[in-house]
């Protein structure tokens, strides 16, 4: 299965509360909350956006937030938080980008290269790169609606990895 991302919108104050530490993320049942699953395109699409697998600059770096200024303690690989003016922010950059923008962007041998996950050099073939592309296209498009969501109600946002 693998190591998959996902978000859960929340309301900013509980979002600062969390980050505060007044508030246990572990306490809180992530199904009352509206979410997204990305699967495991989350790295790639980091990397896409930024050039590097963690951190990066934002408004970008905050798309898959992998950032350690973000960082709340929680599960194996931690929670990244975003407020939501953050995420707004967020939202107004990566409405800019399309499709020809992202290919533009997008460096299949250097993300091979660079063991960017999912991508393993051992079993990955030149024949997916068009595929891996539309893969990372989709999950990106929903990130995009989950953040315009999120942004039309007012909320902040939680991303971990599981």
């Amino acid at each position: 299965m693998g190591m998959r991302g996902y978000y859960f919108a929340m309301s900013d104050n509980l979002v600062q509360q969390i980050v505060a530490g007044d508030i246990a993320l572990k306490s809180l049942k992530i199904d009352d909350y509206p979410g997204l699953d990305i699967d495991r395109s989350w790295e790639a699409i980091h990397y896409l956006l930024c050039g590097a697998i963690s951190d990066g600059d934002a408004p970008l770096g905050y798309v898959v937030p992998l950032t350690s200024d973000k960082g709340i303690d929680f599960g194996s690989f931690g929670a990244f938080s975003l407020r939501a003016e953050q995420v707004a922010e967020v939202l107004q950059a990566i409405s800019e980008l399309d499709e020809a923008q992202l290919r533009l962007r997008y460096n299949f041998p250097a993300m091979v290269k660079e063991e960017v996950y999912p991508l393993e050099p051992d079993i990955v073939s030149d024949e997916d790169e068009d595929a891996f592309f539309a893969y990372m296209l989709q999950h990106f498009n929903e990130i995009r609606r989950f953040y315009s969501q999120t942004v039309a109600e007012g909320k902040g946002l939680i991303f971990y990895i599981f």
